[in-house]
């Protein structure tokens, strides 16, 4: 987009924005990110519960597994010895993986937050002149839980990217070949670095929840990691 069409969606996310200080702003995030940390956490109960109710899950639950990164939310579905998740080499989902994976989507529908979907693999590489290696399989696996995801209900708006990592980021980096390593994340993304209304909805907190507010000039809108950005991209 033209300097000028940049500069008047600035002023337009200006004139929308309430006229609230920057003090107010920043407690009304600390009040957001509070709200979404226990949104985050019943999401997390509820995904272990359903997995433990479930007869056929219930041998499943440890290869699942979910903590909180600096991105947001993250349910790892895992290979263990003796219980991969895909056939081995290819994208293909096993049924009961597919079960799990049903399980995780019912729970994270309820929430608001945009989605990353990551493939890993191991470090156990194709043949020397192999053309399909683990960047494009664990691409693959990363598309096809997207796919299952969608078909088990969560909105296709909800899907920010989806991404292979092949075996550049092990979960168990000491041991590049161990089972661990071959897994799907899915990472549900803080809204605060996604949603670009997001400086309006803290202003929005602010005045709701009575926030000291003032004349100082409000924040402007900062860059989020994963800000979609309208228009072309144009390169010199």
């Amino acid at each position: 987009p033209s300097v000028n069409s940049r500069t008047q969606t600035k002023n337009q996310k200006a004139e929308t924005t309430p006229n609230v200080s920057k003090s107010a702003i920043e407690k009304a995030k600390q009040e957001l990110r509070k709200q979404e940390e226990k949104r985050f956490k019943d999401a997390e109960q509820k995904i272990k519960e359903a997995i433990e109710k479930n007869p056929e899950l219930k041998d499943l639950a440890k290869n699942l597994l979910i903590d909180m990164t600096p991105e947001g939310l993250r349910i790892q579905v895992v290979d263990s010895e003796g219980r991969p998740m895909f056939a081995s080499g290819n994208a293909e989902m096993y049924d009961y993986t597919k079960k799990q994976m049903d399980a995780v989507a019912k729970v994270i529908q309820a929430l608001p937050n945009e989605i990353s979907i990551r493939g890993h693999t191991d470090s156990v590489p194709y043949g020397k002149d192999a053309k399909y290696t683990n960047w494009e399989l664990s691409t693959d696996r990363a598309n096809s839980s997207r796919r299952t995801l969608l078909e088990a209900g969560l909105p296709p708006a909800r899907i920010n990217n989806v991404v292979g990592k092949a075996d550049s980021d092990h979960l168990v980096p000491e041991d590049p070949t161990n089972a661990k390593n071959r897994r799907i994340s899915i990472i549900l993304l803080k809204e605060e670095l996604t949603n670009p209304e997001y400086l309006k909805k803290a202003a929005e907190e602010a005045e709701k929840s009575g926030f000291d507010s003032g004349s100082e000039e409000p924040p402007g809108v900062p860059v989020g990691t994963f800000r979609k950005t309208p228009g072309k991209v144009e390169f010199p």
